[in-house]
């Protein structure tokens, strides 16, 4: 686990925040020369990743056009950040050579605004490799497949490097039906349990890596700024019973039970053992679902108890910028009391 003072050493005591766009491997600034105002990173689970940055000083009042004039050449800047155009983003303090890439990706959108008395400016924006994955709907299906098999399938336009977990249990038919394909990986992950994501060229679909070791420890007020912790009891269940029939006809039934949940605390009661007593009963969910095995059946209930699970305790809050924190990481909590 890294603590904060060595994170300190190694960024210059978070001295001088720098950030890094490229486009098509060269720096707009410092190649380009262009003006970067801003740039912004958004990163999540289950979605594409998303980018923003704004040009500033570039438009030419005569020829009314975006230009730079880099190294004695005129470039339109409208053609430097064509749709389509390989963008990467990187973060971090002090010298330019030494941040982290946290995104790369592809322009999918370009827009200024022209207001009195002010030049304009550009904004690029667009996503990470998962972009082909958002546009359009698909209808196939998988037979004899998993639905790891289908993952794959569907990821293979992106021609990004894959970490797919191998789920299971085989089933007979697999469908997506009118359906955008991130829309259908998110469906494949919810009934597995499972989260997916790009990262650093190679996209990953698996369990969450909540088993891991803390990455970094964060302290409030020493580093961690603000933190908005939330427990509820809403949600939580002590069974999930998934019900549905194998292709012979037979019911089939697939249980979950608290204390199956990844990642919990063994030291402590659970969501839903803490309900049970508040309240004195045992919540559960009994469910009908497109499920043709016990196998299928049991996985579904585990990843229902699972995702139900995982909203019990919640919080968002603010640190200092470290590109070392990423979605699917654990970090470490400090000076918050012994309750959350």
């Amino acid at each position: 686990m890294t603590e904060l003072a060595r994170l300190e050493d190694r960024y210059g005591d978070f001295y001088v925040p720098a950030f890094k766009v490229t486009v098509g491997g060269e720096d707009v600034v410092r190649d380009l020369f262009l003006t970067v105002t801003a740039a912004d990173v958004d990163l999540k689970e289950k979605m594409a990743g998303r980018f923003n940055f704004t040009v500033a000083n570039a438009f030419d009042w005569e020829r009314r056009a975006f230009i730079s004039d880099a190294g004695g050449s005129e470039i339109g800047l409208i053609e430097l950040f064509a749709f389509g155009a390989s963008i990467e983003l990187y973060f971090g303090y002090g010298d330019p050579t030494g941040l982290t890439s946290l995104l790369k990706g592809m322009v999918t959108e370009v827009s200024t605004s022209f207001k009195e008395g002010n030049s304009p400016e550009l904004t690029v924006s667009g996503y990470d490799s998962l972009y082909p994955l958002v546009n359009g709907k698909s209808t196939r299906h998988w037979e004899d497949a998993r639905d790891s098999d289908a993952v794959s399938d569907i990821v293979a336009i992106t021609q990004m490097r894959t970490d797919i977990r191998s789920t299971d249990p085989l089933k007979r038919r697999i469908d997506q039906s009118q359906e955008a394909d991130i829309a259908f990986l998110t469906k494949l992950a919810e009934r597995n349990g499972a989260t997916f994501y790009a990262r650093d060229g190679a996209f990953y679909f698996g369990p969450r890596r909540n088993t891991e070791s803390e990455a970094i420890k964060l302290a409030w007020g020493k580093g961690l700024l603000t933190f908005n912790p939330e427990a509820k009891l809403t949600q939580q269940l002590k069974t999930v019973e998934v019900h549905g029939w194998s292709e012979s006809g037979e019911a089939v039934v697939g249980s979950a039970t608290q204390g199956d949940e990844t990642g919990r605390d063994t030291g402590r009661n659970s969501g839903a053992e803490r309900g049970a007593a508040a309240v004195n009963t045992e919540p559960a969910m009994r469910v009908r679902a497109s499920v043709h095995s016990q196998s299928e059946a049991q996985a579904r209930a585990r990843a229902i108890l699972e995702e139900r699970a995982q909203q019990f305790v919640s919080g968002d809050g603010d640190c200092i910028g470290l590109p070392d924190i990423v979605p699917d990481m654990n970090i470490a909590l400090e000076d918050l009391g012994t309750t959350f």
